[in-house]
């Protein structure tokens, strides 16, 4: 998993914020060896999504930053939502994204 090493400025801010908004998820994707892996995915789908929302779609920054951040990137707390629609440790880099459109 040579790729999953270079995190970008997204990836160092999706790693804070699931240290501190789902410590407990983040604590088993450690245990499982796939954080990195996860991280990496979060970031690459959204810069996917952020890319086709704004350049594709012609959606302006600010509301696209916020659809994309909001998909896999800034999780909401534990405590307010305990369960996820997805896996981190399945997300995939490459899997298709969500139809969105402006």
């Amino acid at each position: 998993m040579l790729e999953t090493a270079t995190l970008t400025p997204l990836g160092h801010q999706i790693l804070k914020h699931w240290k501190r908004y789902r410590p407990m998820m983040v604590e088993k994707l450690e245990h499982g060896n796939q954080l990195q892996q996860a991280i990496f995915a979060a970031q690459e789908l959204t810069g996917n999504l952020l890319y086709e929302l704004t350049v594709v779609q012609k959606m302006d920054y600010q509301p696209a930053w916020e659809i994309a951040t909001r998909e896999w990137a800034f999780l909401p707390d534990e405590e307010d939502q305990p369960q996820l629609s997805f896996d981190p440790a399945n997300l995939d880099p490459h899997q298709p994204l969500p139809a969105i459109s402006a």
